[in-house]
């Protein structure tokens, strides 16, 4: 089952801790593999594409297609993501903390989630620099992305899924 499932017209509503809500949905699947999706917090779609076993996206830069996600990750599992955010070259620092595991969020259960931190860096002048900042993404097979936390305290839960 995939950790994320993508097909046109899935779409996933998410609550923040402040209480307000947003919205993921796929809104094309313009070619195989390929997928257009729409957050209903920006202004551009992205696109997703599925290669092999890996979830490739321009989502952090136009354009630039990184590994945001794989199938059949166990823990210890990493990789990175280099995008360049307001003229800075950034890197996310993937790893797999715990799979298999189960995770209550917003009152549902899901079983065998998969827990992935990424730690946020940047490459200034050649020099890799940690920000001391953490995001944290829960996914469920045949869900999707059920939680996403931070080190500063956000905290998206999965309120819906519309899936088909």
């Amino acid at each position: 089952m995939s950790l994320y499932p993508l097909a046109p017209d899935n779409k996933w509503t998410y609550k923040s801790n402040n209480g307000s809500t947003w919205t993921n949905a796929v809104t094309g699947n313009p070619a195989p593999g390929t997928f257009t999706m729409q957050n209903s917090l920006t202004p551009n779609p992205v696109t997703m594409k599925m290669e092999g076993n890996d979830y490739l996206t321009d989502a952090f830069e136009a354009g630039n297609f990184q590994v945001m996600l794989k199938e059949g990750l166990k823990a210890g599992d990493t990789w990175e993501i280099h995008f360049t955010a307001n003229t800075i070259n950034s890197i996310l620092v993937m790893t797999v903390k715990e799979a298999g595991m189960t995770k209550e969020v917003e009152g549902k259960s899901y079983a065998d989630v998969v827990f992935i931190e990424a730690e946020s860096k940047m490459n200034m002048n050649g020099n890799v620099m940690a920000l001391n900042f953490f995001t944290q993404y829960y996914y469920a097979p045949g869900t999707g992305l059920i939680l996403t936390t931070s080190s500063a305290g956000d905290s998206h839960s999965l309120v819906s899924a519309e899936l088909h």
